[in-house]
């Protein structure tokens, strides 16, 4: 039994995939808690409004927006042209880092229904554009995310408005100002945020989400290794209900 002491509004899921997957790719979890400390602690030198303070409003801020809702869609790699213009002002939407160029490139009135972006610092160009500027940003720490989030940052503390970072992980350990919802990748960690707020299968709806292919939208990626996560993200999905 993985027990992870976190901010109390919500209950993590999935959370023992961490460690199995680690495991599974030979992964070290000091790593992940590297990533994470130095993440932690360099986050706020960059950009006042990442300061922890702000980091914990943005989260309190999330959970008031998810909690308001009934119905959320959740925007994956490989969702169509057809998929995003079908989408109505009516939506709530978590995209799964960049997917946010379907959005934008798609149906860019859309930017205005996003409830969050769950992203690692790999979605690029697509996370790059300033027209996701102020959006909430669940923003992962792993232990191989190190460069890209140094990248990313770097483009984003220049903005503005700079997207709202909330910091995220997959440690047991709990670090204050970061938070563990469960799950592995960008798609099924958005999922598992989900419910781990309480919202029930029958109001959340995947769109994007293939396990045989790798989306266009998917930004950097390794594709062996992105094969692998994506049978990953599967077993968790299916796990919470889901049918990919």
């Amino acid at each position: 039994m993985v027990v992870i002491v976190q901010p109390s509004n919500f209950t993590p899921v999935c959370l023992e995939y961490q460690q199995r997957i680690r495991d599974f790719f030979k992964w070290e979890i000091e790593d992940d808690e590297y990533v994470l400390k130095w993440l932690s602690e360099n986050i706020s030198k960059l950009n006042a409004l990442w300061e922890i303070q702000k980091r914990k409003e943005y989260l309190y801020d999330l959970s008031l927006s998810i909690k308001s809702k009934n119905n959320f869609i959740v925007i994956g790699a490989n969702v169509t042209k057809n998929e995003i213009l079908e989408l109505t002002e009516e939506d709530s939407l978590i995209v799964a880092d960049g997917a946010i160029g379907s959005i934008i490139e798609l149906n860019e009135n859309l930017i205005e229904n996003i409830v969050c972006i769950v992203s690692d610092g790999d979605g690029v160009p697509y996370i790059c554009n300033k027209k996701i500027e102020n959006l909430i940003v669940l923003l992962h720490a792993h232990g191989h995310a190190k460069n890209n989030l140094e990248n990313i940052l770097d483009i984003w503390k220049k903005w503005e408005k700079p997207p709202k970072i909330i910091i995220s992980h997959q440690i047991f350990n709990h670090e204050e100002g970061a938070v563990n919802f469960g799950g592995f990748s960008d798609g099924d960690r958005a999922v598992c945020m989900l419910h781990a707020y309480g919202v029930e299968r029958g109001n959340i709806r995947l769109m994007g989400f293939n396990v045989e292919n790798i989306g266009p939208w998917s930004g950097l990626t390794d594709s062996k290794i992105k094969k692998e996560k994506l049978r990953w993200m599967q077993k968790i999905l299916e796990d919470l209900g889901y049918d990919i």
